[in-house]
């Protein structure tokens, strides 16, 4: 604005000139070459005073013509000005009206020449103008009232040349976007022009009060704008804060910065607060994109210990480093100023060239592992990002090809161990299985000889016990192969609960909260009795963990059309909307919602969803948001109970058949052959592949069970040899193994088994297979 004045300072005089001469008849007596001179100097004084740095207070002081007279200083251009003014005949509004003409012209010429007048910079030359010009207009009316009476200088003219400056600046106001605001204290109904109603996405004829001025303020930026106010008032300081507006429909964000002081009463009361608004919104997204550019910079900076290159936008190598010079086995100078295709014309139409491209297209960075053959038969496995730089693209890219053989390696490692924990299962099940029958035959003699009950149930309790730890050392790999496999029968839904609760109890009386259950006494489903249970009680465990104590818990169990429907709710911490498609994802744990401190949902509810979905049913998550709870329900197929629990009734519906046991461990063999012939059946048990082959023409058995791995022939091998034999294409072959992976039981019905069952057998699940076969046995 200064220079423009100083560059522009005859065009200035003469507007000036002209002005006064068309409008004021006064102007006939005036000394145009002393006005000119009196002019040059003010405009001269005002370009000097916006050059100056000027504290906010001062600023206010000026605007409001409260800049410290010195008595004994020279007499400035605009008091001479006054002076001649008034000897020549000239009222205080002509005075004031000549200004006003300069200053529109002075606007004029610096639109033309100046930056845009959003820029912020702009804006604080606008606001110096009027404050220097303002200045002036003081300077000469105030010379102007020590010459004339009193009578000539009413307070209505004065009130009246307030309100014509109040009306420059509102014009100042809408050509630079500045806002005004006028506050009485203390803070009521607030003055706002359009201006400042605009920044706070108010309607222009809207009344704003001090609730609806915090209302649009950022809730992130509210306290500190409070305390900005509060210390202005209170120290007599400029007020100056940036703060962002919020559009309550849309949710648009402007930056906001707001300038201004306060007035006081002759005791020193606050009683105004008032100032002014400028939109910075472009001027901070300015700011946020090269932070951002510098943070890329610092980025590659900080990354050069890793091979780096920079491309042009037509991928001509502008930049390397020496861990790229050294990565592909070429000297700095072989490379700068090459063309990358080039150099690597096998990388145009791969994974890494098409993201080359789609980087410098769109911008975005992205990331790779690329497996690279060098023309000189060196072969690695790279990491690579790229990003926008300019017009180009720059590279980070690093040899990885160690870490994905220690990969491959792991691989490799943790196939050996799911191999070594099916083969550890297989050697605990097979003494384990003739340890199971012996006390299931033990239980079964009990009935007869008290002294043996006892001992007996505890021996068949704990080896089904044994038998689930078994199971369990085959988990890990289970869970994250999708090989977990159900143990199905028919189960009473009310048990399941349970056992839920029953396991939970512990955490339910450390947090003092109380469960409500509501379960019908016959609802059945098929299923795993243990996995339902894990399913029902980590669900339960959840509740409990994100709920408060002395809180209500509580489970309904119900019937809805073919499923029976389990639901757990509480009254805890709840779940984000936008964490509820996610909730069951392995791995997934919520950021918002649940406490953290108890670690989140992680892996827990994944297995839930899987288990059940195994199950043919499904489970879902609701909640209303935070702090509002949240319910899952567990959906699954209901069946009709037909079972029978007396052991007795399973064996009087047993029809007898012939059975041919085959296994080469004797206690297993023996076992069995007690168990089936206990159960009614006429069995026989032989000890390897060819025995059974030598024996079933003479023996005839309708089933067979035959272990998997038989010494010379194994137990695939022997069904197929079965199925070539006239005499054994009526048996149902059934496999007996300690093998029980899913790949073993897909193996087994390939070779022509017809059943798989996996030792220890329980021997309701024998007899139930076995009850598959029709007896002839006469």
């Amino acid at each position: 604005m200064a220079d423009v004045i100083d560059s522009h300072l005859d065009d200035i005089l003469k507007e000036w000139d002209a002005f006064i001469a068309s409008q004021f008849s006064s102007a006939a007596n005036t000394n145009a070459l002393a006005g000119r001179d009196h002019r040059s100097e003010i405009l001269r004084a005002i370009a000097a005073d916006l050059r100056q740095p000027q504290t906010g207070a001062a600023s206010i002081d000026k605007s409001r013509v409260l800049a410290p007279a010195v008595k004994s200083a020279p007499e400035t251009g605009a008091e001479m000005h006054g002076r001649m003014r008034a000897e020549e005949g000239f009222s205080i509004t002509e005075i004031v009206s000549e200004y006003r003409a300069l200053r529109a012209t002075v606007m004029r010429l610096w639109a033309i020449t100046k930056t845009p007048l959003s820029d912020a910079t702009a804006i604080e030359d606008v606001t110096r103008f009027n404050e220097a010009l303002d200045q002036a207009i003081a300077e000469s009316v105030d010379y102007f009232n020590h010459v004339f009476s009193s009578e000539r200088i009413e307070r209505d003219t004065l009130d009246k040349e307030l309100k014509l400056n109040r009306g420059r600046l509102e014009y100042a106001s809408r050509l630079s976007h500045v806002g005004f605001w006028y506050c009485d204290l203390p803070f009521d109904v607030l003055e706002w022009d359009e201006q400042v109603k605009n920044h706070f996405f108010v309607a222009p004829t809207a009344t704003v009060t001090i609730e609806d001025f915090y209302d649009r303020i950022h809730p992130e930026d509210r306290e500190l704008t409070r305390l900005a106010i509060a210390e202005s008032i209170s120290s007599r300081n400029a007020y100056d804060i940036i703060y962002r507006t919020v559009n309550p429909m849309t949710y648009e964000v402007k930056w906001i910065r707001a300038l201004g002081g306060t007035d006081y009463d002759a005791d020193g009361n606050p009683i105004h607060f008032d100032g002014i608004t400028v939109d910075v919104t472009a001027q901070k997204l300015v700011e946020m994109r090269v932070a951002e550019s510098e943070a890329r910079h610092r980025g590659v900076i900080t990354n050069m210990d890793e091979a780096f290159a920079l491309f042009d936008p037509d991928f001509n190598i502008v930049e390397v480093n020496d861990a790229t010079c050294k990565f592909v086995n070429m000297s700095r100078s072989q490379m700068l100023g090459a063309n990358h295709w080039q150099l690597f014309p096998e990388t145009y139409n791969s994974e890494i060239g098409l993201m080359y491209r789609q980087v410098q297209l769109d911008g975005q960075s992205k990331f790779l592992e690329h497996y690279y053959v060098f023309p000189d038969g060196r072969t690695f496995w790279f990491e690579v990002r790229a990003f926008k730089v300019g017009d180009g693209v720059a590279v980070l890219f690093r040899d990885i090809t160690r870490r994905i053989k220690l990969i491959e390696a792991l691989k490799e490692s943790d196939k050996r161990k799911d191999e070594f924990l099916a083969m550890l299962a297989h050697e605990l099940r097979n003494p384990l299985a003739p340890i199971v029958t012996a006390g299931e035959i033990l239980w079964r003699i009990s009935k007869a000889n008290e002294s043996v009950a006892t001992p007996a149930a505890i021996i068949r309790r704990q080896a089904k016990h044994m038998t689930r730890l078994i199971d369990d050392l085959l988990d890990v790999s289970r869970v994250t192969q999708g090989h977990i496999h159900l143990q199905k029968e028919v189960i009473n839904i009310s048990d399941v609960i349970a056992q839920a609760v029953e396991m939970c109890e512990p955490q339910l009386q450390a947090k003092h909260q109380y469960l409500t259950t509501t379960s019908p006494p016959s609802l059945f489903v098929e299923g795993d009795m243990a996995r339902l249970v894990q399913c029902v009680a980590n669900i339960l465990t959840n509740a409990i963990k994100y709920s408060e104590t002395y809180t209500e818990i509580k489970i309904n169990v119900r019937s809805e059309e073919a499923e029976v429907v389990i639901e757990v709710a509480d009254t805890g911490s709840g779940i984000a909307p936008e964490m509820l498609p996610q909730i069951f994802e392995l791995f997934v744990q919520s950021q918002v919602t649940l406490d953290r401190s108890q670690g989140g949902l992680g892996i827990g509810l994944a297995i839930v969803e899987r288990l059940i979905t195994m199950h043919g049913g499904r489970v879902s998550a609701f909640s209303m948001g935070e702090g509002l709870g949240s319910t899952f329900e567990i959906r699954l197929p209901r069946v009709i109970s037909s079972r029978t629990t007396d052991n007795e009734a399973i064996e009087a519906k047993s029809a007898p058949v012939r059975i041919l046991i085959v296994d080469d461990n004797v206690d297993a063999a023996d076992t069995l052959l007690m168990i089936t012939g206990m159960l009614g059946h006429v069995s026989l048990a032989v000890h390897s592949a060819h025995e059974a082959l030598s024996s079933i023409d003479n023996f005839k058995p309708n089933i067979m069970l035959i272990d998997i791995g038989l010494p010379g022939m194994d137990g695939y091998e022997l069904v197929q040899r079965l199925g070539e034999l006239p005499s054994g294409q009526g048996v149902r072959k059934i496999a007996l193994t300690g093998y029980g992976q899913y790949e073993d039981k897909q193996r087994a019905f390939d070779a022509g088994f017809d059943e798989h069952l996996v030792k220890p057998v329980e021997i309701e699940k024998l007899e139930s297979v076995i009850n598959g076969s029709e007896s002839v046995v006469n």
